[in-house]
């Protein structure tokens, strides 16, 4: 177990003026080595689909422990389909088959671990038309930068937005790194409006040149997939801002000693080359 001091100030607002401290020990839990972070999304897009297992860590810089050896089935109306472990990437699960996931119907996940079943239940919502993301010239450079990808809120429709930019075919950067010219940017749209969300700290700013390929996918989230993420962004990305909220047990559908959640998302997917036309830089705005 470890102890956690908390300092509580308590203002005095009689005749005092002023605060006064106390030292509280507060018992906390540590994380629990038997749970299994599931990670996968079921989409309607026809292809062999992943499911990560691993284990809770603690070290940011760290990498997640993979729990191998288990047996996977995901089910619906249309059948079961198995999943085996890639061997080159351990705890990563593929299905034996391509298929597309079905807008409307119920994926069900079981997973058989050492004597151990974890459950789950995700349906699938239709996916949606989007408009294309925004970007302009940063400064007086050449390089530019996503200015708007989607309205954070929307009651009716949750979505999240995956960003792929690659310039690594642009000319004067062919022999760089992958990870130098090569970007994963990813927003949500959730149907409510946090205030720890309206002032999460700033997020590092991707700069890109002309020629860049941008694919931007939309991924429907039902609501409780929702949830999910904004419990997760609210002990994550929206942590360190004006407004942090108190940490807490995210939601999961999972069953056991599974945590994280098993998705089911309709994807729409639109692709374009970054191109110099009439945008204005930042300085002309």
């Amino acid at each position: 177990m470890k102890r956690l001091t908390i300092i509580l100030l308590t203002a005095v607002f009689a005749n005092i003026s002023g605060s006064c401290e106390r030292e509280v020990n507060w018992p906390l839990e540590t994380n629990n080595p038997d749970l299994i972070v599931v990670e996968g999304n079921i989409t309607n897009e026809n292809k062999n689909h992943e499911i990560r297992l691993s284990r809770p860590f603690t070290d940011p810089n760290g990498f997640a422990p993979a729990v191998s050896g288990a047996d996977l089935i995901v089910s619906s109306a249309d059948g079961v389909v198995s999943f085996y472990e890639d061997i080159l990437r351990p705890g990563v699960y593929v299905s034996d088959q391509k298929f597309a996931g079905k807008p409307g119907r119920i994926y069900s996940l079981l997973i058989s671990y050492q004597g151990e079943i974890i459950s789950a239940k995700a349906g699938m919502v239709p996916g949606a038309d989007f408009i294309f993301l925004r970007y302009i010239r940063h400064s007086n450079t050449k390089l530019f930068r996503i200015v708007w990808v989607a309205n954070t809120y929307n009651a009716r429709r949750a979505a999240m937005y995956e960003i792929l930019l690659d310039w690594s075919g642009v000319a004067g950067y062919e022999h760089l790194p992958k990870d130098s010219t090569t970007a994963r940017l990813i927003y949500y749209t959730l149907p409510t409006l946090d205030v720890n969300q309206i002032f999460a700290p700033a997020l590092e700013t991707v700069l890109f040149p002309p020629g860049t390929i941008i694919t931007e996918t939309r991924y429907s989230l039902t609501d409780e997939h929702a949830g999910y993420i904004r419990a997760l962004l609210s002990e994550t990305a929206w942590q360190g801002g004006y407004f942090n909220s108190a940490s807490a047990n995210l939601p999961t559908n999972l069953s056991g000693n599974g945590i994280g959640y098993f998705g089911a998302c309709a994807v729409t997917t639109k692709t374009e080359i970054a191109r110099i036309i009439s945008f204005k830089s930042e300085m002309e705005h």
